[in-house]
């Protein structure tokens, strides 16, 4: 398999150019293709009138309508951040996660260093992002930002193909890791880049044309201030697809009869409850 030869970090500079290109014929021919290709529902984004989108970048990490999903502030309810398929989930077993039932990878690879001891025996869910799904990433359960970081530079895809026939996919791809933290829950939500994606941007970014270099530094630095992100709330997006892996510290905590591996989630709605407050 190609990709397993060559990382995609040229081809994505290459199609990054034509994705943000604003040359009319360009965005929309590309836009018009994905539609065609991919059919999203367009009646939850923001602007249904694809010429209301300055490039295919911009299209493709298009925000929803006012009022498009209801999010659910049960006080006991972990919603899911993304719209996606549940690909995976289990008990992190001596710091190992499991990736497509059959390939292990390590906790601390994936996450950096600092975290492998706190997370030792953790709970993990794994959801994958197909292309036709919304690309922003929200907060799943009230907390404030303990710590932010990049790892990675490979961009290999992350599709269903890649997931079972590479091994340690998650851990050689580009990521960003962030550590959140309440009184009723600490948890890692886990932004994994694909080829094609170039960059995850975080939610502090405040310049859409930042390039991959200078958005590294951006999850390097973290935010400005230390503040109570609500459930709901953005995090990042990605710029095309992906997978987020969120890692739970205390699974004794968690209700897991209702998780269900290829169950599609919609970001807003009920992903896991905690059980008790």
């Amino acid at each position: 398999m190609m990709q397993k030869l060559i990382p995609h970090i040229f081809l994505t500079f290459l199609l990054s150019f034509l994705a943000n290109s604003k040359i009319r014929v360009v965005k929309g021919t590309l836009i018009k293709a994905f539609i065609a290709f991919y059919k999203p529902n367009l009646d939850e984004a923001i602007h249904k009138n694809i010429n209301e989108y300055s490039s295919y970048n911009d299209f493709f990490t298009r925000r929803l309508r006012a009022g498009a999903r209801k999010i659910d502030h049960s006080e006991r309810v972990i919603i899911s951040p993304v719209d996606g398929e549940i690909v995976d989930h289990g008990f992190v077993r001596k710091g190992q996660l499991i990736q497509a039932k059959k390939y292990e990878y390590d906790l601390e690879d994936l996450t950096g260093e600092g975290y492998s001891t706190e997370f030792e025996n953790s709970y993990f869910i794994t959801l994958y992002l197909a292309p036709t799904d919304y690309h922003r990433i929200h907060c799943p359960f009230d907390a404030e930002i303990s710590n932010s970081l990049h790892l990675g530079t490979s961009l290999f895809s992350v599709n269903k193909n890649a997931q079972k026939s590479i091994p340690n996919l998650y851990v050689k791809n580009e990521r960003s890791v962030l550590h959140l933290v309440s009184d009723n829950l600490k948890y890692l939500l886990i932004s994994v880049g694909a080829s094609v994606v170039g960059s995850i941007v975080p939610f502090w970014s405040t310049n859409e044309k930042s390039t991959r270099s200078e958005l590294i530094k951006e999850w390097q630095r973290g935010p400005k201030a230390k503040k109570l992100i609500k459930k709901g709330e953005e995090l990042a997006h990605f710029r095309m697809g992906s997978t987020v892996i969120l890692i739970f510290k205390d699974p004794d905590i968690l209700d897991l009869d209702s998780l269900k591996e290829n169950k599609l989630v919609k970001f807003g709605s009920e992903l896991i409850k905690l059980k008790t407050i």
